[in-house]
């Protein structure tokens, strides 16, 4: 059995999924998810709380018990506590191996030999972690939800056109000292190379642009082709419809996000141009998360 230790938001939640989902199959056994820590509400300082996200998708989780029941009778703190004594116990008694991530910013190739009965805490934020089962990883992020207004609008002229997303992550980059120490701020000159660098190489090009913080992009970002900005009528379930959207468009320009990340990698264009920031993080800090094949700007 391999269970996964779930937190952070949908990207996040995915890449952990995916990883998961590799070693199951890998070592022909189930997948569990433990989903405690995004149940708590525990105060914590500057901190963004989430909840379980991969609900948009058709996949079919299978959850841990304690799960189940800190969903079902959240009692801040109680739930989490017993979860991590139970996961440490178990780990000391050698009843289920603890897998943690030695370095968040580099591929671990020694993870895919873990073997069975473990539980990974780590971010595993590196498509080699799941390269060999992708079409599984792609059938498992199947979206769940219909499009409706203006997402089904916007679906059909993104299919009509050369359509390019962009995307442009706010919010808690934004709005928290601590992401944004991290992070760092909004880069319009990225978003700048990375729109003449389309325009270069895509004949006719219409961009999508996707935010939580649409009214600044407007304000902010200009592109010298045409664009359309996806407001938050359009998001649908949890920003569903958004990652959907991108998704669809035949190329991308992402933000140093994994929901962008993932909108560009379920990107099935065979000729799609990814284009990325080349400094994820604020510091210069060095890493692996972007595919060989990206564009890094």
């Amino acid at each position: 059995m391999v269970t996964v230790f779930l937190r952070g938001g949908l990207g996040n939640q995915m890449f952990q999924y995916a990883l998961g989902l590799a070693l199951a199959k890998r070592n022909k056994t189930k997948l569990l998810l433990d989903s405690v820590f995004l149940c708590d509400r525990f105060p914590r300082k500057n901190f963004t709380y989430r909840t379980f996200d991969l609900d948009v998708f058709a996949l079919e989780p299978r959850f841990t018990a304690l799960s189940k029941i800190a969903n079902a009778i959240p009692v801040p703190g109680l739930w989490l506590g017993a979860d991590l004594a139970f996961i440490k116990s178990r780990d000391f008694f050698g009843v289920q191996k603890i897998v943690k991530e030695k370095n968040e910013q580099a591929f671990d190739p020694e993870i895919l030999r873990s073997g069975d009965n473990l539980l990974l805490w780590g971010r595993w934020q590196n498509e080699k972690y799941f390269s060999e089962v992708a079409d599984e990883v792609r059938a498992a992020f199947r979206f769940r939800h219909p499009f409706e207004g203006e997402a089904k609008a916007l679906a059909e002229k993104i299919r009509s056109c050369n359509s390019v997303s962009l995307h442009v992550r706010r919010g808690d980059f934004a709005s928290s000292a601590v992401v944004k120490d991290l992070m760092g701020d909004t880069n319009l000159s990225y978003y700048s190379r990375a729109a003449r660098y389309i325009g270069e190489r895509v004949k006719k090009p219409e961009l999508f642009v996707f935010s939580d913080d649409i009214e600044w992009c407007k304000k902010n970002i200009t592109v010298p082709f045409p664009a359309t900005y996806a407001t938050f009528t359009s998001e649908g379930p949890k920003a569903s419809f958004h990652l959907h959207l991108m998704s669809l468009c035949k190329h991308n320009i992402i933000a140093n996000s994994t929901f962008s990340w993932w909108g560009a990698w379920l990107n099935n264009n065979p000729g799609k141009i990814v284009i990325a920031p080349k400094q994820w993080y604020a510091d210069g800090t060095k890493t692996d998360i972007l595919p060989e094949k990206w564009i890094k700007l």
